[in-house]
């Protein structure tokens, strides 16, 4: 274990998901893979001499409400700054971004850690909108430049040094990218470097130490590269500290496949980029109208959902994985719930908290089966072939016992794979036949080893796996009306 403490900051860039660039109305598309290179273009992302910036409201709007959902004072006057420094995919050859006077600060987000069972919240400084640059592409020696990313809006969300550990700072991330779907603020698709993380890493030896010497790794864009590359900076600055070496602050990039990390230039402050109010963008000042509006809007906080399914529900963390994994899955869950409560079994007479009876049956269809399902074939709840209500119809079943644990696998496969009802799918499979006594089905059993005489020879020869085939035959003869187990207790006593 670490002598040293671990302080960690994040800096994480979330692309908006509006339908215009930040200051201009050239469209904000995401697949920048499938688009032509220059075609989402104009002479203000471009930077062309004389081209003014305006800020789109699309953009103003998912802004502010990011803020709200980051629980940030969203302050009725703001500015934006430039953002000083050369290179080729930067048209400008500056950036409008918010350093002075952001629009939204002092925020906080909340998450839980140890599967669910702890807390923990970290603090906000800022989250401020600029724009993002074009893209630059090396290919056969030649090196190009892609401007459809240039000018689409970005918010920077910069916490303070509040995580202690490499979960927490996975957890916080995971929170935040709920957050920002759940609310149609953006995709945050790491992959797709929609979300990316600058890692503010330092080490001291004591509580009582001033922070540590603070070390950037930059553009980070998996949650497996984000614990790797906390692990590796740690373990480094500390030989370093150890060897009795002093080093400055700096930023590093990343090299993951080599397992290492890369001194890309000497920290840079404010002044290095010669930051200054921007002269084409008065005071960005927001109207009692769209206060009002935000106030209006109602906001998801992923966290007190999972709050609720943990403490008040008592589900287990797979059943809460399940439904927090896809915004999606989360309403089709909230939907099913509000049907199969009041419409599917009324005479469930439940009262307060018994109410989560109901909720944790649909989980638990829920998350098995159809998850698993929804991930072989690549498909989203919306692609089930049943409805809501015949999901209920299913779930009356289940609760009323109508059917045991076997037939229900059985109905729930038909129904995922041909749409059909779970009455129509009950009568083809005669599990609405008339209940079986035990005489007939132990009749049924030694008719089934009478008929394979083989078979039993082999069984009682030691391949005690047949006992699966016989199980089966029982199934079969009594239309599933005979459980698993009491087959075969019955098939034992038999062959004894």
């Amino acid at each position: 274990m670490s002598e040293y403490i671990l302080t960690i900051g994040l800096e994480i860039h979330i692309k908006l998901k509006s339908e215009h660039k930040m200051f201009c109305q050239c469209k904000n598309e995401q697949n920048f893979g499938d688009l032509v290179p220059n075609t989402n273009i104009c002479p203000v992302c471009t930077g062309q001499p004389g081209a003014l910036p305006t800020l789109s409201e699309d953009v103003l709007e998912k802004a502010l409400l990011l803020g709200k959902t980051l629980q940030c004072t969203i302050n009725e006057i703001s500015t934006f700054d430039r953002k000083s420094y050369f290179y080729p995919d930067l048209p400008m050859g500056y950036q409008i971004t918010q350093l002075y006077h952001p629009t939204n600060t002092q925020g906080q987000v909340s998450f839980f850690l140890d599967n669910y069972t702890h807390e923990k919240t970290i603090h906000i400084q800022d989250a401020h909108m600029e724009n993002d640059t074009g893209k630059m592409i090396h290919d056969g020696g030649q090196a190009l430049i892609d401007f459809n990313r240039a000018g689409t809006p970005l918010v920077e969300i910069v916490t303070l040094p509040d995580f202690g550990t490499t979960e927490e700072v996975v957890e916080f991330l995971k929170e935040l990218q709920r957050m920002v779907r759940y609310n149609n603020i953006a995709d945050a698709d790491l992959e797709k470097w929609q979300m990316r993380v600058d890692v503010n890493i330092s080490v001291r030896k004591s509580e009582n130490d001033p922070l540590g010497t603070r070390v950037e790794v930059k553009n980070i864009n998996s949650f497996g590269m984000i614990k790797r590359a906390i692990e590796h900076e740690q373990a480094r600055q500390e030989k370093l500290y150890e060897a009795g070496e002093v080093f400055t602050q700096q930023t590093r990039g990343r090299n993951d496949a080599k397992g290492e990390s890369y001194l890309m230039r000497s920290k840079e402050d404010a002044l290095d980029y010669r930051y200054f109010p921007e002269p084409d963008l008065p005071p960005l000042k927001i109207s009692n109208e769209t206060f009002e509006q935000l106030n209006n809007s109602t906001i998801i906080i992923p966290h007190t959902i999972i709050k609720k399914f943990s403490q008040d529900y008592g589900f287990n963390k797979e059943y809460i994985n399940a439904l927090i994994s896809d915004k999606e899955i989360l309403d089709y869950f909230l939907k099913l719930e509000a049907l199969f409560a009041k419409e599917a079994c009324p005479e469930w007479n439940l009262r307060g908290n018994e109410g989560w009876l109901k909720s944790k049956l649909i989980v638990k269809r829920l998350s098995w089966p159809i998850t698993a399902r929804m991930k072989e074939n690549f498909t989203t709840i919306d692609q089930l072939k049943f409805s809501h209500r015949q999901f209920s119809e299913f779930l009356s079943k289940a609760q009323a016992w109508l059917l045991m644990e076997n037939q229900l696998k059985i109905v729930m496969d038909d129904m995922l794979s041909t749409g059909k009802s779970p009455e129509e799918i009950i009568k083809e499979k005669w599990f609405d036949a008339p209940a079986i006594d035990g005489n007939e089905i132990e009749a049924f059993a030694k008719q089934i080893l009478k008929e394979n005489a083989s078979t039993v020879e082999q069984y009682k020869g030691g391949k005690t796996t047949t006992m699966g085939f016989f199980i089966g035959q029982l199934m079969k003869k009594t239309w599933g009306k005979t459980s698993p187990k009491i087959a075969q207790e019955i098939f034992e006593k038999l062959l004894k």
